[in-house]
């Protein structure tokens, strides 16, 4: 069995691991119509509506403590004020947009990953999926091949495992219009649940370059002009779609052990679900394609924005290097010397028919002057019939003030189309993984 991680560590986790892969798309599909059932925004866990549960229970405190002190006045109100006042603070009071047990938590997370991302990737790790293994130590990719003998790809950590699709559209002699290659959300709402599978979440990541060849410098006249090319029409070089199929066994237990049981099960139940986002794409008039092991570790790499001159060195090709390429600050993650900067989508402008289509708000999204940019949308179950969109925008520059300058462009498309978006200060390393075709947030 090949891998991306050719030094393999045991996981003893209780769930199965998944695949995922790419390969270059000169027409690839984008996301199109809303499903007939409404989506709701993905909320961060803890939270009613706006209202975060600690905040509420602290103003709960808060205001039986006052009672409890009005009760046993005088002194007792006295006692109630000083414990009630630190408790509506910390529930009204935020901190870069967010409420302060909120902020310390992920500041002490943000502290944490800092310490433990110091040791480098074990040797061998493939060039081109060691970014990604930085990130996350746990990931790893298998190879297997199924009864027809074609060899499928599966990437996870422990606790998931991931199939990978690329779509693009059927060749056509003419450049095709905006809108004419969708990818039907509806479609990909019906991939949830596939006989007795339940999937976790289905991700679809749509990663755009204003010039084909990233490794020119942004003031070279070819990446000057692709880049005059994207701001007239929003149409980049070059544009890859990929659909990731998540799934945790625990949610389908009898599906996992109807196929065999433990691995081997998922694998089986995973590629049923692949087979059918496949089948269903090609009757929507699509190209899709169930990525192998080694396609997998190459859209992993491209979405990364890795670096083709960290991947093609004597070091990187024989597994010797040991200094870490990604690092984590504040307000961006960088690889291989390029930045990265995500933002969460937390407020949907209104889609659907007679409203602003989906793959217009997508082009407007992905159109900054960077390096490249990330669209990646997520679709899970949310309570009773309803759906829950989770999206993310990921900007990639050569330099800081490239990055900078992207970010205006995006905020500024962001605030014309009425999209709420919140830059994940702290938590950039988390937004990156959740804009790798990896199956969603982690």
């Amino acid at each position: 069995m090949s891998t991306a991680t050719r030094s393999r560590r045991r996981n003893g986790s209780r769930r199965a691991q998944g695949n995922q892969g790419t390969e270059p798309a000169q027409q690839p599909a984008t996301p199109g119509r809303v499903s007939p059932a409404a989506p709701s925004l993905s909320r961060r866990p803890g939270s009613i509506g706006p209202i975060r549960v600690q905040s509420l229970v602290g103003l709960e405190l808060a205001a039986a403590a006052l009672l409890v002190g009005w009760l046993l006045r005088p002194i007792g109100i006295v006692v109630g004020i000083v414990l009630a006042v630190p408790l509506v603070l910390s529930g009204l009071l935020r901190r870069r947009g967010r409420p302060l047990p909120e902020w310390f938590t992920i500041a002490r997370a943000f502290r944490d990953r800092q310490k433990r991302n110091a040791e480098p990737v074990p040797p061998g790790t493939d060039p081109g999926f060691a970014p990604a293994v930085e990130c996350d130590p746990a990931l790893r990719t298998y190879s297997f091949r199924d009864r027809e003998q074609r060899e499928i790809g599966m990437v996870g950590d422990g606790t998931f495992v991931t199939a990978l699709v690329q779509v693009q559209a059927v060749d056509t002699p003419l450049r095709p219009a905006r809108g004419t290659r969708e990818i039907p959300l509806d479609l990909l709402q019906g991939l949830l649940e596939v006989d007795d599978i339940r999937l976790a979440s289905v991700q679809v990541v749509q990663h755009t370059q204003p010039a084909p060849a990233p490794h020119l410098p942004s003031q070279a006249m070819a990446a000057r002009s692709y880049a005059q090319l994207q701001a007239q029409s929003m149409t980049p070089g070059l544009r890859l779609t990929w659909v990731a199929l998540k799934l945790d066994p625990e949610l389908c237990p009898e599906a996992v052990e109807a196929r065999g049981g433990g691995m081997q099960g998922a694998r089986r139940a995973l590629l049923r679900v692949a087979d059918q986002l496949a089948s269903r794409l090609m009757g929507a008039g699509l190209k899709a394609k169930v990525l192998s092991e080694s396609e997998i570790v190459s859209a992993i790499s491209t979405s990364s924005c890795v670096n083709p001159m960290a991947t093609t060195s004597g070091a990187a090709l024989d597994g010797s290097r040991s200094n870490r390429r990604t690092a984590e600050s504040t307000r961006a993650w960088r690889c291989d010397g390029r930045w990265h900067t995500t933002y969460w989508i937390s407020r949907w402008p209104q889609l659907g028919d007679g409203a602003l289509g989906l793959p217009w708000l997508v082009g407007a999204l992905t159109s900054s002057p960077a390096l490249a940019s990330t669209f990646s949308l997520s679709i899970s179950k949310a309570s009773g019939k309803a759906l829950a969109l989770s999206g993310h925008v990921r900007l990639t520059g050569r330099s800081e003030n490239e990055l900078t300058e992207a970010r205006r462009h995006l905020e500024g498309a962001a605030s014309q189309f009425k999209v709420g978006l919140v830059r994940l200060d702290r938590e950039q390393l988390p937004g990156v993984l959740a804009t790798l075709p990896l199956g969603g947030t982690r």
